[in-house]
């Protein structure tokens, strides 16, 4: 259990990490449009990602499965990848031939030519398929429990794909070579890890099985897979339409600071999701033996620390967002056009990401029909609204509306959650204590601590800086937020020691 904690916070870690390391890179050498295009194809795999249609979900979970024979998880891998390699097939092709309507009405560049435009668009298509053929091997290998292993290859495809990519573009600076190289990489990790599937469940080695598709099979996947499916769907469109919209009604270049402000506010679900993973067993285990008070204890003392992390991060990324932009970029103009977009997107994804552990209530209790519900209410105001906003205020409506959404979906999601599922008594006192007194205490705090007079063109002490204010923020509010059993680090031990042990 703890092995597997730390492999996915890495593996979580990872991702995130790469990306302010090779970023400013990737812009140094070739160029601030050049890596607008790649954050255009950012979004062509956020659409795509719903082809997976719940089949990696459906994987993991039938490998997880202690009920099922290894005969029986082979069967349904051959069929599962075979559904997998034909929507593959067809979304590359149909793609293929939608990339001159693509590059025509949906891409405003003036810098790039047409030719290069139109090969980098397929190319990542294509590159794209085999991301997600990457994600259902993986989804597999994971439901296994080897997620050692899973994470160990989610990294090595990182380094060669992300990474060692600087190499070919300082030499040869062109966003052509650049999209070659992910998706030679790409073809490469595929292979290496379906190998690695196939011995696990079958103990042979080998490469190639006879596609085959069992109706038995699918007749007892699908009620999963097609529920997945429309949470996907819904996550897609709410997650991407925002980036949509600015790629079709503004020009390349602002899509490329809005991604840099999107890949500086996303970064605090690299730390929410490793404390989901391991109090959801724990959650599940309480739940099903009808132990609600002691859940709900269990979820409170994680909850407060989780919001009080939460809450830290997105006010210092709200306060300092330009001179964040500064450090990771070195680009004081860059900063300073992305710096406001980035202080609003924190903010809604701070509010996405306080909405991770009620999720947890609900999965543990195998409900999801409220996501679905809120889910589609919001496609309703967001996919006109973005249009609007956009077309109005430019990149900042689509920010403004992102956030918008999301703190009001956080606030109904987890109240009807804590509501149907936790034990409060004082339902007011409760959610001052756990949500409205860290927002104010802490925001409060950053503010005061950002109006202290720090100068410096060194990026390195302003970090320092901003590091010592989080700090500050951080350790001030656990003494005055969190209960003095919270606050005894061996009883935190206590707990995720519980948690390995139920495990």
């Amino acid at each position: 259990m703890k092995k597997n904690i730390i492999a996915n916070f890495l593996g979580r870690f990872w991702g995130v990490f790469s990306n302010f390391i090779f970023i400013p890179l990737y812009i140094q050498y070739l160029g601030f449009e050049n890596y607008s295009l790649i954050s255009f194809t950012l979004i062509i795999a956020g659409i795509m990602g719903v082809v997976d249609a719940g089949l990696t979900s459906t994987l993991s979970r039938e490998f997880a499965r202690k009920d099922r024979t290894d005969d029986y998880k082979l069967r349904v891998f051959k069929t599962l990848e075979s559904l997998y390699l034909t929507i593959f097939i067809c979304c590359s092709v149909v793609g293929f031939f939608l990339s001159d309507y693509i590059i025509d009405y949906w891409i405003n560049s003036e810098g790039i030519s047409r030719e290069v435009l139109l090969f980098s668009i397929r190319v990542a298509i294509a590159e794209i398929g085999l991301q997600l053929l990457f994600r259902f091997y993986k989804g597999g290998v994971l439901g296994l429990e080897r997620q050692v292993k899973a994470n160990v290859y989610q990294v090595l495809w990182g380094v060669v794909r992300n990474a060692l990519v600087v190499l070919p573009i300082y030499f040869y600076p062109q966003v052509k070579v650049f999209f070659v190289w992910q998706l030679l990489s790409s073809i490469i990790f595929v292979a290496i890890i379906r190998r690695a599937l196939i011995k696990m469940i079958s103990n042979k080695e080998g490469f190639f099985f006879k596609p085959k598709v069992e109706k038995d099979i699918l007749k007892e996947i699908w009620k999963f897979a097609s529920g997945v499916l429309l949470i996907a769907i819904v996550a897609s469109v709410n997650t991407q339409m925002d980036k949509f919209a600015i790629s079709k009604f503004l020009s390349l270049e602002y899509l490329g600071y809005y991604t840099i402000a999107y890949s500086l506010a996303r970064v605090i679900g690299v730390l929410v999701n490793p404390i989901s993973v391991a109090i959801l067993p724990r959650l599940t285990s309480l739940y099903s033996t009808k132990k609600n008070k002691e859940a709900t204890q269990l979820f409170n003392k994680i909850n407060l620390i989780t919001t009080i992390i939460i809450i830290c991060i997105m006010s210092v990324v709200m306060l300092f967002g330009k001179e964040l932009i500064w450090i990771w970029t070195g680009d004081m103009e860059l900063a300073g056009k992305s710096s406001f977009v980035v202080a609003v997107l924190v903010i809604g994804y701070s509010s996405l990401a306080l909405q991770i552990l009620p999720y947890n209530l609900a999965l543990a209790n195998g409900y999801t029909k409220l996501n679905n519900i809120i889910g589609i209410i919001s496609l309703i105001i967001t996919i006109p609204g973005y249009i609007l906003t956009t077309q109005t205020f430019g990149m900042n409506g689509a920010a403004y509306l992102f956030s918008g959404v999301q703190i009001v979906i956080s606030i109904f999601y987890i109240l009807i959650l804590s509501k149907m599922y936790l034990v409060i008594h004082n339902s007011v006192k409760y959610y001052f204590r756990m949500y409205l007194n860290p927002i104010v205490l802490i925001v409060a705090l950053t503010f005061f601590l950002h109006k202290i007079p720090f100068t410096s063109e060194n990026r390195f002490l302003f970090l320092i800086w901003i590091g010592f204010v989080f700090c500050i923020v951080f350790v001030t509010s656990i003494l005055v937020l969190t209960p003095a059993q919270i606050r005894d680090i061996t009883r935190i031990k206590y707990i995720f020691k519980g948690l390995k042990n139920k495990k």
